[in-house]
């Protein structure tokens, strides 16, 4: 039978449980920052820096941006990106949203925003609110504003949002939700959402049979059993991407002669670079994109092929 373990959102196989998020809404606030004479653009500036919740609640969405151009602007254009399991509460007719592919929710929009903006002020949106899916296992907000609208096309399915039109109204002192400028003007500020949602992370077993000589195949899978939705793992070091998440033994008597690129032996064996022929393996998740989450009942696939070497048939299960 697979074992099975219950694991806080964005936890790695194998390492301690985090201590569980207390459900209801706590938002931790940025330090106000005042605006700068030596600014040169306009960015948004803006934004609650950490949400702690739970799946089907709702949290608002205060925004803001400053023009730092040195010139009157009428025109600005706003992006704002949601993590799969997020969605938008209401709609503005001077926006239009775009669905994500697979959950079908309304999880990004872009804007035009007219009006008179000054140099060297701040003003200040009203977003609306985001809701948190049953499936949320956390994820984070992206917010941007630009002067030009290549920095904030629209997806080419988006569609125009029915209700009232997005307004900003200028602020008139420095705000305790103002975070410091970001490195990249068009997407400089997120919010980071963390969901008390466990979920259940399992590896199926297999059972190899075969008599000396076969080449027998086995097909293993890292599932998610949900609810929660699950961010892919990755590791924290900069010079690996990957992180391990299915740890594979091999037993005397059985040696690896398929191995999934995805997959990588630790002990060396006949070969080089430990793939056919090692006595354990590491695999980790076949994606490389840090902003897709595991959907729960998605999978990861490793399909392996041992050939039996000893002269009993051989059973083999990995937990």
């Amino acid at each position: 039978m697979p074992r099975r373990e219950n694991r806080a959102p964005g936890q790695l196989p194998g390492r301690a449980a985090l201590p569980a998020l207390v459900a209801g809404l706590l938002l931790v606030l940025g330090t106000a920052r005042p605006v700068a004479a030596e600014e040169d653009k306009l960015r948004f500036d803006r934004a609650v820096e950490e949400v702690s919740t739970k799946p089907g609640a709702t949290f608002g969405l205060p925004g803001g941006f400053t023009n730092g151009t040195g010139r009157t602007l009428d025109t600005v254009y706003l992006t704002v990106r949601l993590d799969r399991y997020l969605s938008f509460t209401e709609e503005f007719g001077n926006c239009r949203y775009a669905e994500d592919d697979e959950t079908l929710q309304v999880d990004s929009m872009t804007c035009r925003l007219n009006g008179t903006i000054r140099p060297g002020r701040s003003y200040d949106l009203d977003l609306g609110a985001a809701r948190v899916d049953s499936a949320a296992g956390g994820g984070r907000i992206f917010y941007g504003v630009s002067t030009g609208r290549g920095h904030a096309e629209p997806p080419q399915d988006a569609r125009r949002g029915t209700g009232r039109t997005l307004t900003f109204t200028e602020r008139g002192r420095p705000d305790r939700y103002v975070q410091p400028a970001a490195a990249d003007p068009v997407l400089g500020v997120t919010t980071t959402v963390d969901v008390a949602n466990p979920h259940d992370l399992a590896v199926n077993g297999v059972t190899l049979r075969g008599k000396p000589g076969d080449v027998v195949k086995a097909d293993f899978f890292f599932v998610n059993n949900g609810p929660a939705g699950l961010w892919a793992v990755f590791d924290d070091e900069e010079d690996n991407e990957q992180a391990t998440v299915v740890e594979l033994t091999v037993p005397p008597g059985l040696t690896a002669v398929e191995v999934p690129d995805f997959c990588r032996g630790v002990q060396r064996g006949r070969t080089d670079k430990g793939a056919p022929g090692a006595a354990r393996y590491t695999c980790w998740q076949d994606r490389l994109d840090k902003s897709r989450t595991m959907s729960p009942g998605q999978f990861e696939h490793f399909p392996f092929a041992f050939r039996v070497d000893n002269t009993a048939p051989i059973e083999v299960e990995v937990p």
